[in-house]
């Protein structure tokens, strides 16, 4: 049995983590080729940002499971950088309009690289 912030619980917290790394990898190549393309991600791209999202919030209770369990990272600003990553995606959306597919796919874009930086801080935070 995983004592409450255990080896096990922190296994899954790093495990979230590196899954979402691929999930933003994936979304920054999606959105990269979308903006070239010109062409409106669809329903399937929404669902996939819906995906790295519910992914993240995942990754954050785990971590704050493991936070409860008194392990602490390495760095104070590992807990703000998480905010951050469950919030840029969903902020980006904030600002989307139909009108220019380009200017949606280029917003998203930036959003996921950002969110690539934000992970790496996280994880050298950690």
């Amino acid at each position: 049995m995983d004592p409450l912030g255990g080896p096990i619980t922190d296994a899954i917290h790093r495990s979230l983590a590196s899954v979402a790394v691929a999930g933003v990898v994936v979304g920054v190549v999606w959105s990269l080729l979308l903006a070239l393309s010109g062409r409106a991600g669809g329903e399937a791209f929404v669902r996939f940002q819906a995906a790295v999202v519910s992914l993240l919030v995942v990754a954050a209770a785990s971590g704050l499971v493991v936070l409860a369990g008194g392990a602490r990272p390495v760095d104070g600003m590992h807990v703000l950088y998480a905010l951050v990553a469950v919030a840029l995606v969903p902020l980006a959306r904030s600002f989307l309009t139909r009108a220019n597919d380009r200017g949606t796919n280029l917003l998203l874009l930036v959003a996921f690289v950002v969110l690539g930086g934000v992970l790496y801080r996280l994880f050298a935070t950690g």
